[in-house]
């Protein structure tokens, strides 16, 4: 009786497929998570919300363009005025401006500047602060602050990857546990099947009572209930796997028990004195790090502009004008170039909204660099973590494999004694139970092993495919 009789697959990644190898390792996956998995689209598409948001703080430096047409055709004070202007805000502060309006009619006394030359007039000017907002201001701050927002989304989808590369070695390793496992569950019920004929042979000759026949369809079937639990893990696995491996459209598939690899690759052994160079290679790797790094130059901005907010606004503007065309009055006002230049001075005498933003901008400060500290210590215990997990497993391996020798071993004697009748079959399944939980248990520790190595990878902030001291060939 085999898993297959259990379990059927709703779709398989078989031999088949373009995509599949007879023995796919965890470049294979990783690779179909780089392209089709579901989440990293969302990592990337926080990038292009942030480029959204980039273009839309620029939005405060766009040309802007006004207009107006206004008649007054009826009353005492018949006027016709029209306006077309430019204003273009500058990045280094201020503004320039270029503007053409003509008012024609019979204006009001006291609306005399609306009326030009019948030509129109034309007028440019500029303004340029010269303390607040000369270095920095509200707009700039927001075009800085959103240009290392968008920055970080690169760092963060990084740490994303990481992740479902970490999630994804965890789910293939344990998919190969699982593959394995059943596979020893099936070798023990074959056998107690290879066994009844003997059996019964047996009985009948009067070698053996007949309540060994009984023992062994017993025993037969209390495997077959273990083959049929581990059958169901193995199916289990395979799905949670199937959300990482993918075909070319994108769509999981479910990796048959003919998949699964017979070995493991050969462990590579860590070297203990590079463990602190590893240390520093994750501190400048790990894309936390170099997340919270344009957080701090985020509020850095912020602090510059609170910074700024404390200045006291003078402003300088100039201004020109030009009318052409014939005059509309008698006096020729409107002719002559007109020139205005000016100083404009603002300030609050108490300036709490400015040192409000200042304490709250250097707190924030202070906050995120003790973060970034606590996230360094956090990235050096998990490179010493998984040091010493990857370390402990090579031991559990090598225990285990021993133990599985052994038990190998003592099955054969068993055997004999059995075959010789100094032992029932009873004893006998003690022996092949041994020989198969030794063989669980170094399955276990060699899947806890390449976990481990994920967690390594991980740790140092090292894409798949990158080579490492506890790369697996």
């Amino acid at each position: 009786m085999r898993s297959g009789d259990f379990w059927g697959s709703p779709k398989v990644w078989n031999s088949t497929h373009p995509t599949c190898l007879d023995y796919f390792p965890w470049r294979t996956y990783s690779a179909s998570v780089e392209a089709s998995y579901p989440l990293l689209r969302v990592a990337f598409a926080e990038q292009q919300i942030a480029a959204g948001k980039e273009v839309s703080a620029w939005g405060e430096f766009d040309l802007t363009a006004k207009a107006y047409s206004i008649a007054a055709p009826l009353g005492f004070y018949k006027t016709y005025r029209s306006l077309v202007e430019l204003n273009q805000p500058m990045y280094g502060g201020g503004y320039v401006y270029s503007g053409y309006k003509i008012g024609d009619g019979k204006f009001q006394p006291w609306f005399k500047e609306r009326e030009t030359n019948e030509g129109g007039e034309f007028s440019a000017g500029v303004g340029v602060p010269l303390l607040k907002n000369r270095a920095i201001d509200n707009r700039r701050s927001e075009v800085m602050q959103a240009a290392l927002a968008r920055q970080a989304t690169q760092p963060f989808t990084q740490a994303q990857l990481l992740l479902f590369n970490q999630e994804a070695a965890y789910s293939y390793w344990s998919w190969v546990a699982a593959g394995r496992s059943t596979r020893a569950a099936e070798a023990l019920v074959d056998l107690g099947l290879q066994r009844v004929g003997q059996v019964k042979e047996r009985v009948a000759a009067g070698d053996l009572a007949p309540i060994a026949d009984i023992d062994n369809q017993r025993l037969i079937a209390d495997r077959e209930t273990k083959l049929i639990e581990t059958a169901r893990k193995f199916q289990a696995s395979a799905i949670k796997l199937s959300l990482f491996l993918r075909d070319a459209a994108g769509q999981p598939m479910i990796a048959e028990l003919a998949q699964v690899p017979d070995e493991v690759p050969p462990l590579t052994e860590i070297d203990a004195d590079q463990l602190e160079s590893d240390i520093a290679s994750a501190i400048a790797a790990r894309p936390e790090i170099a997340e919270i790094d344009f957080e701090i130059r985020r509020v850095r901005v912020q602090i510059a502009e609170a910074n700024n907010s404390m200045l006291p606004k003078l402003d300088a503007a100039v201004g020109a004008a030009q009318d052409v065309g014939n005059s509309t009055n008698s006096i020729g006002d409107k002719t002559p170039f007109e020139l205005e230049a000016g100083l404009y001075g603002e300030v609050p005498l108490q300036r709490r909204e400015a040192r409000g933003k200042r304490m709250a901008a250097n707190a924030k400060l202070r906050q995120l660099c003790a973060k970034r500290e606590f996230i360094v210590n956090k990235v050096t215990v998990a490179v010493q973590d998984a040091h010493s997990a990857l370390q402990a497993a090579e031991m559990r391996i090598e225990r285990a494999e021993l133990n599985a020798n052994l038990a190998e071993q003592s099955l054969q004697l068993a055997r004999d004694r059995f075959n010789a009748g100094d032992i029932d079959l009873i004893v006998l399944n003690i022996y092949e139970k041994a020989v198969t939980d030794a063989q669980l248990v170094l399955i276990e520790a060699e899947s806890d092993y390449f976990k481990a190595v994920a967690d390594y990878r991980a740790a140092l902030a090292q894409p798949a495919g990158s080579e490492t001291s506890s790369e697996t060939n």
